[in-house]
C-alpha cells in the first residue's frame, strides 16, 4: 500500500511540475504577446525598411576590443567611439548580427516586394547621447554595450534622421566571439529574411539546434 501510494504521489508530483513548468510558459508567450500587440516592443520603433544609406567619411565608429570572450564568456561589454561632422539629438547606434548587413546579403525577394537597403534590422540600439550629453554640441560620444554570444560577428552603426526615417551615416569596425560555438542561454531567433517575424525560442551549441516552440 505504500508503495502504490508513494507511485501515485510521484505521479501527480510530477504531473503538478509540468502543469508549472506549462503555466510559466504560457504566461511569458501570453506577455511577450501583449507587449508585441501593442506596439511596445523597443525594436519596433525603426523604420528599417525606410532606411537609406548617406555615409560620411568624417563620421566614423570604432568598437573594442575586437576580439570577444578571451576566458570562456558568452557575454562581453563593448566600448565604442563615435563622431558625426552633423550631430542630432536624435542620432543612433545600432547593433547588427552578422556584421554585414548591407543589401548585398539579402535573400532574393518576390517581384513585387521592394527589397530595403539594409538586410536586417539592429538586435539592439541606443541614442549616441545617452553616454554624452554633449554629443550634438562636440559630434562626438561614447557608449559602453553588452553583447551575448550571437554564433556571429557584430558591427556598429551610427544613424542619423531618428528611428522612424534612419541614415546610415558611418559603420564601425567588425568584432567577434573567440568561440561563436559555445553553449548560450535561450533566446529569440530573428527570421530569415528582412520582413519575417520573430517566431520561436532557442539554444543552440555547435552540433545542435533545438527550438522550444514556433
Amino acid at each position: 500500500c505504500y508503495s502504490a501510494s508513494f507511485a501515485v504521489e510521484s505521479i501527480f508530483g510530477g504531473m503538478r511540475g509540468l502543469n508549472f513548468i506549462s503555466l510559466a510558459i504560457f504566461l511569458v508567450l501570453t506577455t511577450l504577446q501583449e507587449a508585441w500587440s501593442h506596439g511596445d516592443q523597443p525594436l519596433s520603433k525603426i523604420g528599417i525598411h525606410k532606411a537609406t544609406v548617406d555615409l560620411n567619411h568624417d563620421a566614423y565608429v570604432k568598437a573594442s576590443p575586437s576580439v570577444l570572450g578571451l576566458k570562456e564568456q558568452t557575454t562581453e561589454w563593448v566600448t565604442l567611439e563615435y563622431s558625426s561632422p552633423k550631430p542630432s539629438a536624435d542620432d543612433w547606434i545600432g547593433v547588427f548580427s552578422p556584421a554585414n548587413f548591407n543589401s548585398s546579403t539579402c535573400p532574393q525577394e518576390k517581384p513585387t516586394v521592394y527589397p530595403p537597403l539594409l538586410c536586417s534590422a539592429p538586435i539592439k540600439y541606443q541614442f549616441a547621447n545617452y553616454s554624452s550629453p554633449k554629443y550634438k554640441d562636440t559630434g562626438k560620444g561614447y557608449l559602453k554595450l553588452q553583447l551575448i554570444n550571437q554564433r556571429s560577428d557584430f558591427s556598429f552603426a551610427l544613424f542619423s534622421g531618428g528611428l522612424s526615417n534612419p541614415k546610415l551615416v558611418a559603420v564601425s569596425n567588425q568584432v567577434a566571439f573567440a568561440n561563436p560555438n559555445a553553449p548560450v542561454y535561450p533566446r529569440l531567433a530573428q527570421g530569415k529574411q528582412w520582413n519575417e517575424t520573430i517566431n520561436k525560442a532557442q539554444v543552440s551549441t555547435k552540433h545542435k539546434l533545438i527550438s522550444f516552440f514556433s
